[in-house]
């Protein structure tokens, strides 16, 4: 029995990563998804590997991309029953080295364009009585030296699923996070630093992993998958941590 039959989900950042692993695990559980990004071929090659997955090409910190999701959402479904907020940008600076230019950046896409995004796709969730999706960080509990524009705004998105879940139960409407770890994904390969001081920040963290490993991609869909299925028809408000111990 497929979990997610015939529900409809948007995910951002769904060209790569957690964001691709969550997609293609909800097609292969029956939703028609809606990825979007900046970048059409990372779009194309999710799109590609399951006929249910279709894609948006834009920058999410845009109105104008958000409402061109939503207008796709209802032109090819008519409905949405799962937002699942993914995009994401992780700076590696000390505060010493950090510009107002560099907070703009992290806390537009982690923060801002999350607020704009469920702002716009609620009253179709309010509709079909769904469920949204925030990714959040480990980090946001558990800081780290040189990840503050990270950590900092990862902490608002905690606070907004959990406000939200607040306001938006009585109306059938189920809000909840995911606070993945150290996951080997692409966001390991956009940071500022040197091959070999990016090499000493992986395997400094990696050290510290009861588990002794970076996560997978597809162990973070897993528990997504758990949180926007009727499984999980009594969790809300909850940060799930996905961090190897």
């Amino acid at each position: 029995m497929e979990k997610l039959h015939e529900k409809v989900a948007i995910v951002t950042g769904g060209g790569s990563g957690i964001g691709r692993a969550i997609a293609q695990r909800f097609a292969r559980e029956g939703a028609y998804v809606v990825i979007a990004g900046r970048k059409e071929q990372p779009l194309q090659e999710t799109a590609a590997s399951d006929e249910k997955i279709s894609y948006v090409v834009g920058d999410v910190t845009k109105t104008e991309t958000i409402e061109e999701i939503i207008n796709a959402v209802k032109e090819k479904y008519g409905r949405l029953d799962i937002l699942v907020n993914n995009a994401g940008w992780c700076p590696v600076q000390p505060i010493t080295e950090v510009t107002i230019e560099d907070y703009d950046q992290a806390f537009d896409l982690d923060v801002r364009a999350v607020v704009n995004l469920t702002i716009h796709a609620l009253p179709l969730i309010l509709q079909s009585k769904g469920t949204i999706l925030n990714l959040s960080s480990t980090g946001a509990t558990h800081p780290a030296a040189n990840l503050s524009m990270y950590v900092g705004a990862k902490a608002a998105i905690e606070n907004f699923t959990k406000s939200w879940a607040i306001e938006l139960a009585p109306k059938g409407v189920r809000v909840n996070a995911l606070a993945p770890g150290a996951i080997r994904t692409n966001i390991w390969n956009v940071t500022d630093l040197s091959p070999e001081a990016a090499k000493a920040h992986e395997d400094g963290i990696a050290a510290g992993i009861p588990m002794g490993r970076f996560g997978r991609p597809e162990e973070v869909a897993n528990v997504a998958l758990f949180l926007v299925s009727d499984e999980a028809s009594y969790v809300s408000g909850a940060v799930y941590s996905i961090t190897g111990g």
